[in-house]
């Protein structure tokens, strides 16, 4: 079971003053410093605005985006955020998702740049250790691109999947504090287990050794 339920943030496109890619990691430093979002000095809403401002340019972030049609997604690392944060890009091919999973205690901003995005928010197993029953869900919410949406193992569970079976998908994620391990969920079931070391597929648009 979770914590205590906290408020869930979902936004719709900015208002702002675009950033561009390189500007939108230099502020979310800025915002973190060495403490990271669990820190009582940081808001929440603060990194979500500038997730919101970024504008999505093709041109910005395809250098990172690497697709792989032998997988459902990839995991592609931009900035490490001196161990802080993790700043990715996941490049999910057409009619794939993520399995239902929790963040280990990481709060996650994600940014759709370039097709559509559903993601489905579970709630937490509610039976007892060792009994079966399905999980329940909450909220099914498609996302275009240019929007953020938010959520942290206090809110739920969630996957993430590419509704399309033309397009890809590309969206940007934030991780605060990164996170190498989570748990994963059956949905018939609530049956959990370790999803093993999340690894990165490339990094700064380098592919990793380990994912050859």
């Amino acid at each position: 079971m979770p914590p205590n339920d906290i408020v869930q943030y979902s936004f719709e496109e900015s208002t702002h003053k675009d950033l561009s890619l390189k500007q939108l990691i230099h502020d979310i430093h800025g915002v973190l410093g060495d403490e990271g979002l669990d820190s009582k000095k940081i808001n929440v809403s603060e990194i979500i605005d500038l997730m919101q401002t970024y504008r999505s340019d093709r041109m910005d972030w395809r250098p990172y985006t690497l697709f792989d049609p032998s997988r459902p997604y990839t995991r592609n690392l931009v900035d490490d955020g001196n161990g802080k944060f993790n700043l990715m890009i996941l490049a999910w091919n057409q009619g794939q998702h993520s399995p239902i999973h929790s963040h280990d205690g990481s709060h996650c901003v994600m940014k759709i740049l370039e097709g559509e995005l559903q993601e489905t928010l579970f709630d937490w197993p509610q039976s007892e250790e060792g009994e079966s029953e399905a999980l329940v869900i909450l909220k099914d919410t498609f996302y275009r691109s240019d929007q953020v949406t938010y959520v942290h193992d206090k809110i739920g569970l969630h996957r993430v999947t590419n509704p399309s079976a033309q397009k890809g998908a590309v969206s940007l994620h934030l991780y605060t504090p990164p996170y190498k391990v989570c748990k994963t969920f059956e949905e018939k079931t609530g049956e959990a287990q370790s999803s093993g070391v999340c690894p990165f597929y490339s990094v700064n648009g380098v592919r990793c050794p380990s994912s050859m």
